[in-house]
């Protein structure tokens, strides 16, 4: 290709990109809209559409010609070293194919675009931005799943001691359980809660584990499908309260005593 019309043609399209850039960053300064950044953005994609096309071109009828006078003298080297020369060694012109050239051109317009769409209108968000509001997101479904105690199960469940929690457990408890257990826990179709006997074990494992799942076998449905994991939690450790406490009918001790494990005291296993 001729080196005047490839630098005229790129010094067109620097000129172009500048402008755009320029007309890009006026646009977004002086409205809100997006009508300005579109026009400029589709005048640029049209002038470099112009400007590979007119490279291909030009590029086309040199190399038609280059190969009709190679052709001709095949063996005549000449027609094809080009003028500059390195420490006495010349080069044959043979350029890369169209094709592959042409792919390079999609890329450098894939780049100004990219520059202009994500740098300088600032549209579309980068990819750190999402980045950041995917986890600010996260976080914010944590905190919500946390506070809903929808991550609390069986395994990982602790004691509430906050007076808020066990006034909520006692209303849960109220509501649900005074039918089998009275309401002071005494007891009645349901085991007495009050006492240290325990059926299917104490403990807030154990007593989580009972009431998410009730015992149908017993007739206590399963309150999962009616108490969140949280109001579960409550209500569990509302009836630990009760323990101790002295109910007007209680019912006979049913089960076995329970010794938290994880409270009880070691046995001395050394021989006397």
């Amino acid at each position: 290709m001729n080196k005047k019309v490839l630098i005229g043609l790129t010094i067109t399209a620097v000129t172009a990109v500048t402008q755009a850039k320029v007309f890009a960053q006026t646009a977004v300064q002086e409205t809100s809209t997006d009508t300005y950044v579109y026009l400029i953005l589709g005048a640029l994609l049209f002038t470099l559409a112009v400007l590979f096309a007119s490279i291909m071109i030009f590029e086309s009828g040199e190399r038609r010609v280059k190969k009709t006078a190679a052709a001709v003298a095949v063996s005549n080297e000449a027609l094809l070293i080009t003028e500059h020369e390195y420490d006495g060694i010349q080069e044959l012109d043979n350029p890369a194919p169209a094709w592959f050239q042409f792919l390079f051109y999609i890329t450098i317009a894939f780049a100004i675009a990219y520059m202009i769409i994500y740098h300088v209108t600032g549209k579309p968000n980068l990819s750190n931005d999402e980045y950041v509001q995917e986890m600010t997101a996260a976080q914010m479904q944590k905190d919500e799943l946390i506070r809903s105690g929808a991550l609390i199960n069986e395994n990982n469940v602790a004691v509430l001691t906050e007076q808020a929690d066990l006034d909520k457990g006692k209303e849960i408890f109220t509501a649900n359980c005074v039918n089998c257990h009275a309401a002071d826990g005494g007891g009645s179709v349901g085991p007495n809660l009050t006492d240290q006997y325990w059926i299917h074990g104490g403990g807030i494992k154990n007593v989580f584990t009972t009431i998410k799942y009730g015992v149908p076998a017993k007739g206590m449905i399963t309150w999962q499908n009616q108490l969140n994991p949280k109001q579960i939690q409550q209500v569990a450790s509302y009836v630990l309260t009760l323990q101790g406490t002295k109910p007007a009918a209680p019912k006979a001790p049913e089960g076995n005593i329970w010794a938290d494990s994880t409270t009880a005291a070691p046995k001395d296993t050394l021989k006397k």
